[in-house]
């Protein structure tokens, strides 16, 4: 999905967006209308400083200048409808990452969570979050799955690998 800095997208499948799907929400009005319903935190789950939300509220199209990355789609639910899934790059370094769904129609977030990430994937319906450590040749692996008790992501493990060196990818599924 996402490794380093922001990489152009696609917006969704090969397929337009039909009735229910949420890859026919406008992403970026959906960030602004969150950030702008929530106050500024210096941390929480909701953390974001006042020059990233500033930046936000002044984009006009996500790209060049935005700090909002481009959108990626997954099922994450198991419903077998998409999840938006937005990055959004802050003045600090760290990377506000949030995941929406649609209910009666309209996105309601239902994840958030800065970090400094390294790269983001997702595993069938897992979200995993790569994110540097202050260990060098370290990472931390985080992993968030959808709860249908509680109607949103809610964080499932984390660990730290060893890597080999800065840069380098995470290792793959049984690495050391």
């Amino acid at each position: 999905m996402w490794a380093g800095s922001p990489a152009p997208g696609r917006r969704g499948g090969a397929e337009p967006p039909g009735a229910g799907d949420i890859r026919g929400v406008d992403a970026l009005a959906t960030v602004k209308a969150d950030i702008a319903a929530g106050q500024a935190t210096a941390d929480g789950p909701e953390a974001m400083d006042e020059a990233t939300r500033a930046k936000v509220a002044h984009c006009t199209a996500i790209g060049a200048g935005c700090p909002v990355r481009t959108p990626e789609y997954h099922d994450l639910t198991g419903d077998g409808r998409n999840e938006l899934i937005i990055g959004i790059d802050m003045d600090d370094g760290f990377c506000s990452l949030r995941v929406y769904t649609l209910r009666g129609g309209k996105p309601v977030r239902v994840m958030a969570y800065p970090a400094a990430v390294h790269s983001v994937q997702v595993s069938g319906r897992d979200l995993i979050l790569w994110e540097d450590t202050a260990t060098p040749d370290y990472q931390q692996r985080t992993v968030y799955a959808w709860d249908a008790g509680q109607r949103t992501m809610e964080f499932q493990s984390q660990e730290y690998r060893r890597v080999r060196g800065a840069g380098s990818s995470p290792p793959a599924k049984g690495g050391s």
